[in-house]
């Protein structure tokens, strides 16, 4: 199996992934990644088995004076994710799925930053950014960069089943962050 490169890249829209896009998937625990979902183009030139785009956009709205709501989902990339043919397997594809479910944590650590924020009509622009740019950009990368190096890209077995159970264990912990869209009252 050929090294795997996960890319992440955090995505600010407002309708850019809507219920009925399907250009990406909505992590759901019930749903599980297949082949299928990579629908990007290969490209050859990269030492890769399979690449996965994963995307936590978020939209948020204010009255100004007293409530901030925010939106966030985790979203599988369909388009920009790929695999080479002939080298998938449910080894690698699991793999893949792990770092879907990273994701997941991420977001739900950026829920629960943000229900301990304190907001106001003057800083909840630059605070909520902070917050994103923090988990995601640094906290996020620096898992699934272990992530990779432990389990050597999915070649070492027991760490990866030891990592399957700590991301699931993970996510059990921080199930009170589930929600998708959160309210928040300014202090």
């Amino acid at each position: 199996m050929r090294v795997i490169l996960f890319l992440c890249s955090l995505v600010v829209c407002s309708n850019l992934f809507s219920q009925e896009d399907t250009s990406s998937v909505k992590w759901t625990s019930e749903y599980n990644l297949s082949w299928d979902d990579f629908q990007g183009e290969e490209v050859v030139e990269l030492n890769l088995s399979a690449l996965s785009k994963i995307a936590i956009p978020y939209t948020f709205t204010s009255d100004g004076e007293v409530d901030l709501t925010i939106e966030l989902s985790t979203r599988f990339i369909k388009n920009d994710s790929w695999y080479k043919k002939g080298e998938e397997n449910n080894v690698l594809l699991g793999h893949e799925q792990l770092h879907f479910d990273i994701a997941e944590i991420h977001r739900r650590l950026i829920v629960k930053a943000i229900l301990a924020a304190q907001f106001s009509a003057e800083n909840y622009e630059s605070e909520l950014k902070e917050i994103v740019n923090r988990i995601w950009k640094e906290d996020y990368r620096e898992m699934q960069d272990l992530y990779d190096a432990e389990t050597n890209y999915a070649r070492m077995f027991q760490a990866q089943i030891n990592w399957n159970k700590l991301v699931a264990d993970k996510l059990v912990e921080l199930n009170e962050y589930n929600d998708t869209e959160i309210t928040v009252t300014f202090e």
